[in-house]
């Protein structure tokens, strides 16, 4: 269980974490980066996204579709499409009721450090969408919602064309508690298993 002071620490650890991610490069060598990568002819992706989180305490699933331009492995700009994958049923008004979210995002993911097999990344990503209760279909009670998420994952690479990625956040979430009376601001934590398709596309044309 999250208490509220739990909760601060948390928040506040991974802003200090994402901060020093970031500011451990230097900001002006990170900008030079940036711009000479963005100077690059972009190449275009799509991913499926997965990540675990909280909502009032109980552990929930987090889903989303992400496409745009990857400026040679370094940086990526793009849009999303994410959603409440996990069955939460509160209760509203003496029913038990499930609640729904979604949200379309713009983001940007930036490799701050790479060697070898090893690379580390920093995300974020901002959206605007929708949280409501609903019970046999129908909306029961709705608010717009502001959704602001940060985090920073390692990637191993076990062999040339497969690996594997950890990584933490925080999912900062506004909207309208009057409405739905819900904790859905909380950490994230993300697991990953990554094909690089860009290798495997390579051997098979040298075949």
């Amino acid at each position: 269980m999250y208490s509220s002071p739990y909760i601060l620490i948390v928040r506040t650890f991974f802003l200090l974490l994402f901060s020093i991610g970031l500011a451990g490069n230097a900001n002006t060598q990170i900008i030079d980066s940036i711009s000479l990568s963005i100077k690059e002819k972009p190449t275009f992706f799509i991913k499926l996204d997965a990540r675990g989180s909280f909502i009032s305490n109980r552990h929930v699933r987090l889903s989303g579709i992400k496409g745009g331009l990857n400026y040679k492995d370094k940086l990526k700009l793009g849009l999303g499409y994410n959603w409440l994958k996990s069955n939460y049923s509160p209760l509203y008004n003496g029913d038990y009721v499930d609640l729904k979210s979604s949200n379309f995002s713009a983001f940007i993911d930036y490799v701050f450090h790479k060697k070898q097999i090893i690379e580390l990344n920093a995300n974020l990503q901002l959206g605007l969408g929708n949280i409501y209760y609903q019970l046999d279909g129908k909306r029961l009670a709705h608010s717009f919602a502001l959704f602001y998420e940060q985090s920073i994952a390692a990637e191993y690479r076990i062999i040339n064309y497969f690996g594997v990625g950890l990584g933490v956040g925080y999912r900062f979430v506004a909207f309208n508690k009057n409405t739905i009376d819900e904790n859905l601001s909380s950490p994230v934590y993300i697991a990953r298993f990554k094909l690089y398709f860009g290798e495997i596309y390579k051997a098979l044309n040298r075949k």
